[in-house]
C-alpha cells in the first residue's frame, strides 16, 4: 500500500462558515465575508465588495439641449463638454456615462413616468428598487433593510397624507405605493436604531463592534493558516487568498479612515436640525422651503451611511415630487413644477406667458436644475470618500440618475436625462457620452410615434443584471423593438 504523507498529518480542524459568520449578520462586515465565502472555489481572489445601487431621482425633466453633451465619445479619446445644466458634474465626467436618445415607452407625462421610471413599463409591475429588495431577502442577504426610500419633500404635494392623487415613484402594485421617508431624523432613527442626539453611546457601540469583528477575524485567520499548512500547494494558494482577504479586512477595521470610521454615525446632523411636532405635515420643518438644502444633505448622508454600514444595498433617493410645489431657496420664487412650465404664466401650467414672465420662470427653472446637479456631484464626492471592503463605495455602487421626463415644458419622455455614475468595479465603461437617437427602429404606436430612441428598460435591465436579480424574461419591463440587448450598448 502506497504511503500517503498527508494521511499521517494531523487532521486540520474544519472551518465552519456558520461559526465564522455567527454574530455578524447585522454588521457591515457580514456582507463582505459572506460574499467572500460564496466565491467560486476555483477562483483565487481577495475579498469582494457586494454590489449596491442608488436610484437618484430629480423631478420634471429639464431642457435637453442644456443637459446632453453635443459630442459623443470618451474623456480619454475625443472627449465631450457638458452644457450648463450638467456642468456641475464636469469634475466627475470621467466617472459617468451620459446617455442621450433614451425614451420611456410606451407612456408619457408625469402620471405614467413617475413609476414607469423604475418599473420599465406601464404594466402592473413592481418597481425595480422593491424587486431588488425582495431578491436581497430571498438570498438571505445580511443587510437588515431590503431597500431604503428617502425623500426630499417628496410628499409635499399630497398634503402629507397617504392619499395618492396619481402614480408616484415606487410601488408594489398600481394600487399600492411605497412612500419615501421625508423626515431625515425619523429615517436615521429607523435605520440606525438611535437618535441623532446619542453620539457618545453610538461611538462606544461602534468601538465594541470593531473589537468583536477583529476578534472574529483573528480566529478565522488562525484557522485558515492552520489549514493551509496541511494542504497541497494549489489548494494552499486558494486558502492564502482567503487569509489575505481577512487580513485586509482587519487592517480596514483598525486603520484611520477604515471601515469603522466609514460607518461612524456620530457626526450626523452637524447643524442640529430639529423637527418640532406640528399638526399639518405640510408645515413640518423638513417640508419648509428654507430647509430643503439641509434636508437634502441629511438624506444623502443617511444614504451613504446605509451603504457603508451594511444596512441595505438598495437606496432610492427622491428629490421632490413630480408635482413639486416649493421653490428652491434663493434660486427663484416659483415652485419647481410651476417653473418647469416656463411658457405659461406664473401659477399656471398652460397658457401664454409674457416674455418677461417666461424669462423669470425659465431663469428659476435652469437655476433649479443646476442645483440638482450640484447635489448629485456632492453625493458622488461623498461616495468616493467612503472606503468599502475593496476600493470605495463609489467603485462598488451603481448610481443611476433618473427623471420621469425629458423635456419638462411639453412633458415629453424622450431624451430623458439618464446617467450611469460609478460602479467601475462592476464593469461599467465610464467616461462616455453616448447618443442612441436613430439607432433603433422607430416606435410605431402610443405616445411616441416615429421616435427611434432606446427604451430605458434596457438600462434597468443592466442594473438588475449587475445586482444579480433573476429575470423572468430577457429585459426588465418594456420589450419592444426599441429595447436592445444591454450587452450591445457599450455601457458594460
Amino acid at each position: 500500500m502506497k504511503h500517503d504523507p498527508l494521511s499521517a498529518a494531523p487532521r486540520p480542524r474544519p472551518i465552519e462558515r456558520r461559526g465564522i459568520l455567527k454574530g455578524m449578520a447585522a454588521t457591515a462586515l457580514a456582507a463582505p465575508l459572506a460574499q467572500m465565502f460564496r466565491m467560486h472555489r476555483g477562483r483565487a481572489a481577495g475579498a469582494a465588495a457586494v454590489p449596491k445601487v442608488v436610484f437618484f431621482y430629480t423631478p420634471c425633466g429639464l431642457e435637453p439641449p442644456l443637459w446632453h453633451p453635443t459630442q459623443t465619445g470618451s474623456t480619454t479619446a475625443a472627449g465631450f463638454t457638458l452644457p450648463r445644466l450638467s456642468a456641475p458634474l464636469a469634475q466627475y465626467q470621467g466617472d459617468c456615462i451620459f446617455m442621450d436618445g433614451v425614451s420611456m415607452y410606451p407612456l408619457t407625462d408625469h402620471q405614467g413616468g413617475s413609476q414607469q421610471m423604475l418599473a420599465g413599463d406601464d404594466k402592473d409591475v413592481k418597481t425595480l428598487d422593491l424587486q431588488l429588495g425582495d431578491y436581497m431577502v430571498s438570498i438571505k442577504d445580511p443587510s437588515p433593510f431590503s431597500s431604503v426610500q428617502l425623500g426630499i419633500q417628496s410628499r409635499i404635494s399630497k398634503g402629507g397624507t397617504p392619499t395618492v392623487p396619481h402614480p408616484h415613484f415606487t410601488r408594489i402594485s398600481l394600487a399600492q405605493e411605497v412612500f419615501a421617508e421625508d423626515n431625515p431624523l425619523a429615517a436615521f432613527t429607523r435605520i440606525f436604531g438611535m437618535g441623532a442626539s446619542m453620539p457618545n453611546a453610538n461611538m462606544a457601540a461602534l468601538a465594541r463592534l470593531a473589537a468583536q469583528q477583529k476578534s472574529i477575524l483573528d480566529t478565522a485567520t488562525a484557522d485558515l493558516m492552520t489549514l493551509q499548512k496541511n494542504l497541497p500547494g494549489s489548494e494552499a494558494m486558494k486558502v492564502d487568498a482567503y487569509a489575505t482577504s481577512l487580513r485586509d479586512l482587519e487592517r480596514r477595521l483598525t486603520a484611520t479612515g477604515g471601515t469603522m470610521s466609514a460607518c461612524d454615525t456620530s457626526k450626523f446632523n452637524p447643524t442640529g436640525f430639529t423637527v418640532p411636532q406640528v399638526s399639518d405635515p405640510n408645515q413640518a420643518a423638513y417640508n419648509q422651503t428654507t430647509n430643503k438644502g439641509v434636508v437634502a444633505d441629511l438624506q444623502m448622508e443617511i444614504a451613504r451611511l446605509s451603504l457603508a454600514c451594511g444596512r441595505t444595498r438598495v437606496v432610492t433617493l427622491l428629490f421632490e415630487h413630480t408635482n413639486a410645489h416649493n421653490p428652491i431657496d434663493g434660486l427663484g420664487i416659483f415652485g419647481v413644477h410651476d417653473a418647469s412650465h416656463f411658457n405659461a404664466p406664473p401659477g399656471q401650467l398652460t397658457g401664454n406667458a409674457t416674455q418677461e414672465q417666461k424669462d423669470a420662470k425659465l431663469t428659476a427653472w435652469e437655476n433649479y436644475r443646476v442645483w440638482y446637479a450640484q447635489k448629485l456631484a456632492q453625493f458622488i464626492g461623498m461616495l468616493k470618500a467612503t472606503p468599502d471592503v475593496t476600493g470605495t463605495l463609489f467603485d462598488n455602487t451603481i448610481l443611476f440618475h433618473c427623471s420621469e421626463l425629458g423635456d419638462g415644458g411639453p412633458h415629453k419622455t424622450d431624451r430623458v436625462p439618464f446617467v450611469f455614475i460609478g460602479g467601475g468595479a462592476l464593469g461599467f465603461k465610464l467616461g462616455q457620452a453616448i447618443n442612441f437617437q436613430g439607432k433603433v427602429p422607430a416606435y410605431s404606436g402610443g405616445m411616441h410615434p416615429g421616435i427611434a430612441n432606446l427604451a430605458h428598460s434596457s438600462l434597468l435591465t443592466i442594473v438588475a443584471q449587475k445586482m444579480g436579480l433573476p429575470l423572468q424574461q430577457p429585459l426588465f419591463g418594456f420589450s419592444g423593438a426599441q429595447a436592445l440587448d444591454p450587452k450591445s450598448l457599450g455601457i458594460v
